[in-house]
């Protein structure tokens, strides 16, 4: 229980918070927003592919399937989302649905496993996608101001 009310302790400031990176009012655009956006998913990918290699991961292959992964997510699904409820932190619970299935779904291949894994719980994989998450989210805002 304790875990839980530290997580919605996190989220909560996501429900009124103005710099998200996925906020229109976000002030550049072009190539800024560009490296914006790639520092924001980059951070998450590298906390996320860094906690897995702990889980026995392969390293390189979570890297490039995470990354290529999360643009596709927060194109496909998390500004849809966000679109259609206009609600941040139902789009960032969704996402970490998202990214957690897609977790455990890598761990399932051989190609990101390393030779000693011995399998990842779903627990673990949506904790290290909220993790992942919660640290894209806080980047974007720090970067943005």
């Amino acid at each position: 229980m304790k875990r839980w009310v530290f997580f919605i302790t996190l989220l909560f400031p996501a429900t009124i918070a103005l710099a998200n990176p996925s906020n229109p009012l976000v002030p550049f655009g072009g190539i800024k927003l560009a490296i914006f956006y790639t520092s924001c998913f980059g951070l998450e990918v590298l906390l996320v592919a860094t906690i897995l290699f702990f889980c026995h991961m392969a390293v390189l292959p979570v890297l490039i399937a995470l990354f290529t992964g999360n643009v596709v997510m927060y194109f496909v699904i998390f500004q849809p989302i966000l679109s259609a409820t206009e609600n941040v932190l139902v789009s960032e619970a969704a996402i970490v649905v998202v990214e957690g299935v897609f977790i455990k779904m890598l761990s399932s291949f051989d190609t990101f496993r390393l030779e000693d894994f011995k399998g990842l719980r779903w627990r673990t994989a949506f904790i290290v996608a909220a993790m992942g998450n919660l640290l894209s989210y806080y980047s974007g805002d720090i970067i943005s101001g």
